[in-house]
């Protein structure tokens, strides 16, 4: 699909994303693109970015809470597949593809719209690695016979987190769809409490104590929940992997690792919990 970008003479401005490029519209409301030198913006027609994109280093996550989720990576030992629900301008599937090109992506996003204007401004990746399904999450996860290593759960409308996402059927439909040792990885809004004690309490029920949470700079809590176990970790290769990754795609993933680490230190039984940690 090709996308005609605003005349200049019509393009106007957000104070905080820059000029708008591209506008559109469809049955679930507005799709707006707009770019500030090398950056340039999705939203749904407000001031909330979806996604961004470094023009000059498209594989870097520039949200803080998308470098939180990628570290799915280093709590996986043989990651070969991730099942993305809400796409966006697609970041994660960039940063994931460029962290390991041997990862079959699938990204699931409901609206054609988002997939048109991801594919045509924001370097969605074009690679046998990668495929964009146009479905409801919901609706997807119910059909579907395949298994994930790693679902990740990021399902926004313009107003904050789609509300499947906080629900226990939605949640066990994706625990179902993982795999042996899989995990799914949720970003919420912190200023959601009500909504986050929701999705807690659904998570517990789901996956008992096999729950890590870490809360980023930025208001977001990124849970990762684990089908069979947690992951048995060790702190100076974790770290080491951490900057190693990060190094490679131009994020500051070992501060990530070490939010986790210290917010989860009680559940991973490491430093004065040493030791308390059940099985």
């Amino acid at each position: 699909m090709l996308l005609c970008l605003a005349h200049p003479a019509a393009a106007h401005s957000m104070p905080e994303l820059g000029r708008l490029i591209y506008r559109t519209h469809d049955d679930d409301g507005e799709i707006h693109v707009y770019e500030d030198g090398r950056f340039r913006y999705l939203t749904f027609g407000n001031e909330v970015e979806q996604s961004c994109l470094d023009l000059a280093q498209p594989k870097r996550l520039e949200h803080v809470y998308t470098q939180a989720m990628l570290l799915a990576l280093l709590l996986h030992d043989d990651l070969c597949d991730a099942l993305l629900l809400g796409l966006g301008g697609g970041s994660l599937a960039r940063a994931l593809r460029a962290a390991d090109d041997r990862l079959n992506v699938i990204g699931i996003e409901e609206r054609a719209a988002v997939i048109d204007v991801a594919r045509a401004l924001f370097q969605l990746p074009r690679d046998r690695g990668f495929a964009a399904v146009c479905a409801d999450a919901r609706v997807f996860l119910g059909q579907t016979e395949a298994h994930f290593g790693a679902i990740f759960a990021d399902l926004y409308l313009a107003g904050g987190v789609h509300p499947d996402q906080s629900t226990p059927e939605f949640l066990a439909l994706c625990r179902d769809r993982l795999s042996d040792n899989g995990l799914l990885v949720v970003n919420q809004w912190a200023s959601e409490y009500q909504r986050n004690m929701q999705t807690f309490a659904a998570l517990r029920d789901g996956f008992a104590d096999r729950l890590l949470n870490v809360h980023v700079q930025g208001g977001n809590i990124v849970s990762f929940a684990f089908r069979d176990h947690l992951p048995e970790l060790r702190r100076d290769a974790f770290f080491d992997s951490a900057e190693a990754l990060g190094q490679r795609l131009a994020i500051p993933l070992q501060r990530q690792a070490r939010n986790l680490w210290r917010q989860n230190a009680e559940v991973l039984g490491v430093g004065r919990f040493r030791g308390r940690r059940r099985r």
